[in-house]
C-alpha cells in the first residue's frame, strides 16, 4: 500500500514571487477542498479537483489521484494507472512520488519488478531527505538489491551505512536496528 500523502505540506512551500504564491495558494486551497471530498467519501469530486490540478503540473494533486487508483477509492483499481500518476510526480522531483514509485517496482505493484529501478527512485528521494527512501536504499545496497546480505560487497555495505544513519538520525525506527546488523 502506498504511503498516506499529506497535502498539507504544500502550504508550507509558498514561492517567492507574488504571481507563484497566488498560484500556489490557490492549489492549496483546491488541494484541501479535494482532501475534504475525499475524506467525506465524496471521491468523484475529490478526483475531478485533483485531475485537474495533476494536468496543470501539480504533485501533490498526481500523488493522491494515484493513492485513489491504487486503492481503489471512486475508480476502479488499477495498479498500472496509480504508476503513471506517480512516475508524472516523480519526473516533476516528487519525493514522495519517487519513493512510492520505488515500492510499486519493488513490488512489481503496476510495473514490472526491478529493484534496480526502486533503489536509484530511493535515491532520488533519499537525496532530498526522506528517511523512507533513505532507510529503503540502505536496506537494498546492504542485501545486494534483494540478492541476500552475504552478496553485498564492502562498497555496498558502507555506502548503506551512510543512508541508514542518515534515516536513523531523522527517526525512522527501524534504521537503528538495521545499523546494528552491519556492526
Amino acid at each position: 500500500m502506498l504511503r498516506s500523502m499529506s497535502v498539507f505540506a504544500l502550504l508550507f512551500a509558498l514561492a517567492a514571487p507574488a504571481l507563484a504564491v497566488n498560484q500556489t495558494e490557490k492549489e492549496a486551497v483546491q488541494n484541501l477542498k479535494a482532501y475534504a471530498a475525499y475524506k467525506m467519501a465524496q471521491y468523484e469530486r475529490a478526483r475531478e479537483i485533483w485531475l485537474s490540478l495533476a494536468e496543470g503540473g501539480n504533485t501533490t494533486a498526481m500523488n493522491n489521484l494515484a493513492n485513489m487508483y491504487d486503492q481503489g477509492q471512486g475508480v476502479e483499481q488499477d495498479p498500472a494507472t496509480a504508476a503513471r500518476w506517480m512516475r508524472r510526480a516523480a519526473e516533476a522531483g516528487d519525493s514522495i512520488a519517487q519513493l512510492n514509485l520505488g515500492l510499486a517496482y519493488e513490488k512489481g505493484r503496476g510495473v514490472p519488478h526491478d529493484n534496480h529501478i526502486a533503489a536509484d527512485l530511493f535515491r532520488r528521494a533519499a537525496e532530498q531527505g526522506e528517511q523512507t527512501a533513505q532507510f529503503n536504499l540502505g536496506v537494498m545496497l546492504v542485501t545486494n538489491y534483494g540478492q541476500g546480505p552475504e552478496t553485498a560487497s564492502d562498497e555496498q555495505r558502507d555506502e548503506a551505512r551512510g543512508w541508514l544513519e542518515k534515516s536513523a538520525d531523522q527517526g525512522h525506527p527501524e534504521a537503528p536496528v538495521m545499523l546494528q546488523l552491519l556492526r
